[in-house]
């Protein structure tokens, strides 16, 4: 009955408005906007859609809905908006009422609607919100305590939507959001009559897609191939976002749906293989492939574990390196179309889910992303993976850190390797040697440990201890190791320099590594605010670049799309987390939070690699300084080794 109620509103409301469809139109763009925090944004797209002054061609309708308020005045917030959208302005605005964006009962109805009102030769879909991949799903209602859609409710709604509008046909599927390109997704998609769809791996910019030029063209001339308007729509995406959002990590792909059966079959394939690798003793070393991948929309303080799929094939190929080959091929058969910021590894158009983060929380979010019905082997595959690295506890052996003296070799020859080249082997069998300035160290692992490793991190902390007090200030973490995996020899070097901004050393987090950059983070206030400061370093530099601040996640735990940019006069305060406790006491350290001096944000200013050595202390003392290995082991959990001392 509440099915049939929304339904009968919305179309009520069209009679009275008498906004019925042309006959005669060759395409109809469906949007199912759900507004929430993002509503500013939604009425931006909307005047994009009513400037490119769609004519007979082309209908252009849209549910708008999920938010508190709009900031345009035609719309209401706190209930649902039907929008049709024609010759360069709203045709009509009405009120159908208010039900969750969020359920798959809102999405079937104006499916049901648009593809019944609005027949055309060519239908275009688009889902339009936050998105957050297989595990968060899409579409988070602001009014409804954030319910949003998963992947089983777009399951549901697709096959209510076979049985009560038989013979329904959908072009072009999209997802103006971040992280659905995934493999789950579109194996979801491929079992309907959908040809094309098109949706980004990595968190998408505030601005989203851009719909003027595609739309105007798609009315201009109504015979444009699908596969045509797929690439307009990227790249009329990716060409409005490089000059708004230059230094931003964004992509956007497009999958034929007609050529997704073979991938998705090989894929099984290499799904079972790799379940029967976990149950092979093989856990640690997927594990270990799966930390050196980079995951879409990682931020300090989480992720929502999205890899890209052909790195992560390639990752994982030694398991069954023929069907590895195959689903590398097939996948790039399958994308169509796909582009990137070159400040990404090569990403090839869909994404997938592996947890590393979140294996804790994999019970709780896999009844909304359960796929099995399509890909039983994948998802087979992550339950046996996941369960096997929660519930499980590794102590390393005891981890003393020793300081190494210039000259000295790091580790031998034919085990070395670097820690963050584990995936692909570079500068294997290669030794290291101590040079003048830097400092190294190293610890002993056992072979029990090492079978046991993941990766190792090592922390640096500025001890300011007194008489009275001891003061450790974290600086952050760094992941330049040497790891020698035959005689369990791991060092971590330090060349004794360290960024510094607004003449104040800062801890700085790496968030993204590339061949032409890398992306890093320092915790702040910004005027009084808790953010991060986001800083490009290109290749080779000691100099990065401020490109402004993002928070990384929001209070329900969704990406923030858009890095805020800074203004002159903005105040700036480093924020470093600290660890106090009094001298020659038995009592753990008490960690608490300490600022440093107001920075006044000027255009320009950079972030500076400096050394250490007394350059830049005026009073020309040494720097007392404390050093760990944080060994981090395949269940997802730490050992911290013992402190040692040393003076810059």
């Amino acid at each position: 009955m509440k099915k049939l109620t929304i339904a009968l509103l919305i179309a009520a409301a069209l009679m009275i408005a008498g906004t019925f469809a042309l006959a005669d139109a060759a395409t109809t763009v469906l949007v199912y906007m759900c507004g929430s925090d993002l509503q500013e944004a939604g009425c931006i797209d909307l005047y994009e859609m009513a400037e490119a002054e769609t004519g007979e061609n082309t209908n252009v309708v849209v549910l708008a809905g999920g938010a508190e308020k709009w900031d345009d005045e035609d719309l209401e917030g706190g209930t649902r908006n039907l929008v049709v959208i024609s010759e360069g302005g709203f045709e009509s605005v009405d009120d159908v009422g208010q039900a969750s964006m969020g359920s798959a009962e809102s999405l079937l109805d104006f499916l049901e609607f648009g593809l019944t009102e609005y027949p055309a030769e060519r239908t275009v879909f688009v889902l339009w919100n936050h998105g957050s991949g297989p595990e968060g799903g899409i579409c988070f209602d602001q009014l409804e305590d954030e319910d949003g859609l998963t992947m089983v409710e777009i399951r549901e709604a697709l096959e209510a939507l076979d049985e009560s509008v038989p013979g329904w046909h959908i072009d072009v599927f999209g997802c103006d959001a971040c992280m659905m390109a995934s493999y789950e997704l579109t194996a979801l998609l491929a079992r309907h009559s959908i040809d094309y769809f098109v949706a980004s791996e990595e968190v998408e910019p505030g601005i989203g897609w851009y719909y003027t030029p595609w739309l105007k063209a798609l009315d201009e001339d109504p015979g444009i191939g699908s596969e045509a308007l797929c690439k307009m729509i990227v790249d009329s995406f990716m060409d409005d976002n490089d000059a708004y959002n230059p230094d931003e990590p964004y992509t956007l792909s497009a999958v034929d749906l007609s050529r997704f059966s073979p991938l998705q079959s090989r894929m099984e394939e290499f799904a079972a293989a790799l379940d029967s690798a976990v149950d092979g003793g093989q856990l640690a070393s997927l594990r270990r492939g799966r930390s050196r991948l980079y995951t879409f929309g990682s931020f300090c303080d989480g992720s929502w574990d999205m890899v890209d799929m052909d790195a992560a094939v390639e990752a994982f190929a030694s398991v069954d390196p023929g069907a590895a080959s195959d689903v590398r091929r097939l996948l790039g058969d399958c994308v169509v179309c796909n582009r990137q910021t070159d400040n990404l590894e090569p990403c090839s158009g869909l994404a997938l889910l592996i947890p590393e983060d979140t294996p804790e929380d994999f019970s709780d979010y896999r009844e909304g992303m359960d796929v099995s019905h399509c890909v039983p082997n994948w998802m087979a595959f992550l339950d046996n993976y996941v369960g096997r690295l929660t519930g499980t506890d590794y102590n390393f052996s005891e981890l003393t850190p020793v300081q190494m003296i210039t000259g000295q070799t790091a580790c031998g020859a034919d085990g070395c390797q670097w820690d963050p080249d584990w995936l692909t082997g570079d500068d294997w069998g290669e030794s290291y040697t101590i040079q003048e300035g830097e400092y190294g160290f190293s610890i002993q692992l056992s072979e029990q440990d090492l079978e046991n490793l993941d990766y190792v991190e090592g922390m640096m902390l500025w001890d300011m201890s007194d008489d009275e007090m001891d003061c450790y200030v974290d600086l952050g973490l760094s992941r330049n190791n040497l790891i020698d995996w035959k005689d369990g020899t791991v060092t971590s070097l330090f060349d004794g320099s360290w960024p510094m901004f607004g003449d104040q050393l800062v801890p700085l987090y790496d968030q993204a590594r590339t061949e032409n950059s890398c992306r890093s983070l320092i915790p702040v206030k910004l005027n009084g605010e808790y953010t991060y400061l986001v800083v490009v370093f290109p290749a080779g530099s000691d100099e990065g670049r401020v490109i402004g601040a993002n928070a990384g996640y929001d209070d329900n735990g969704l990406p923030i799309r858009q890095t805020t940019k800074l203004e002159d006069g903005d105040e700036i305060v480093p924020v470093y987390t600290m660890y106090v406790g009094e001298s020659d006491s038995d009592e753990d350290f008490e960690e608490g939070e300490f600022e440093g001096d107001p920075i006044t944000w000027r255009d320009g200013m950079t972030v500076n690699y400096v050394s250490l050595a007394g350059e830049w202390d005026d009073e020309d003392e040494p720097m007392v300084m404390q050093f760990c290995f944080l060994v981090n082991d395949i269940f997802g959990d730490y050992t911290m080794s013992d402190f040692v001392a040393f003076e810059l």
